[in-house]
């Protein structure tokens, strides 16, 4: 009896050092989404658990959300100059399609942060997703 309420209270010292742990991490993940992810008053190491996961994919949806309003941006940018050279005289082609050119690597190069960021965001999430369940489990089925 003794051992099993030791073990419980290890591994909820376990959870807590656990979630104190992963605390910076995912803040440091995109602290412009910071202050959207206001503490809700949780007080148990489940309720804190699973609050900070919705952050992360809060974080994730927000980042998303305004890599695709760049990129849009961008892609109007980029129909803009190409709308130009179709009217443009001869000797102004050059320097469009220069611009064209810079304009769609940009967007590319864009889309690819865009795309890696958003992955790691989501192991992350994951990560932290997969961390909060296992633990949960554990400590609900009273062992390791």
């Amino acid at each position: 009896m003794n051992f099993t309420f030791f073990s419980r209270s290890m591994l909820a010292a376990g959870l807590i050092a656990g979630a104190v742990s992963l605390a910076p991490q995912a803040h440091a993940a995109d602290t412009t989404a910071a202050s959207n992810c206001q503490q809700n008053g949780q007080n148990d190491v489940i309720g804190r658990l699973a609050q900070r996961e919705d952050c992360l994919n809060s974080r994730v949806q927000n980042y998303q959300k305004q890599s695709q309003e760049a990129q849009a941006a961008r892609e109007k940018r980029l129909q803009d100059l190409k709308d130009k050279y179709a009217n443009a005289p001869a000797n102004q082609k050059a320097r469009l399609q220069n611009q064209i050119n810079n304009e769609q690597s940009r967007l590319t190069n864009m889309r690819d942060q865009q795309t890696q960021r958003l992955q790691q965001q989501r192991d992350r999430v994951n990560n932290l997703g997969n961390k909060t369940r296992g633990d949960v489990n554990n400590f609900l089925n009273g062992g390791l």
